[in-house]
């Protein structure tokens, strides 16, 4: 009689074990999927964000549109200088 129940017990373990590591892999998935969501708005805020800090150093030193005329070299074709080749 005892070892029957000896077998039952085990098998029983056994199965306990093996649930509890199918709900461990389901919880792993939830996890991973949670992380990749995480990361994903990480990355689309630190965009947001660079792009807003990018916005307002430009606004705020007036480096906008032309950079060259921020330079001081003469374009061709302007200001008082002959335009050599």
């Amino acid at each position: 009689m005892a070892v029957p129940l000896l077998v039952g017990l085990t098998v029983a373990q056994g199965v306990m074990g093996l649930g509890s590591q199918v709900v461990g892999m389901v919880q792993q998935h939830k996890m991973a999927e949670e992380n990749k969501k995480m990361q994903e708005k990480m990355a689309a805020d630190m965009a947001k964000s660079r792009e807003q800090m990018t916005a307002q150093f430009t606004a705020s030193t007036g480096l906008g549109g032309n950079l060259q005329g921020a330079t001081g070299q003469p374009q061709m074709g302007q200001g008082g200088f002959p335009g050599y080749c």
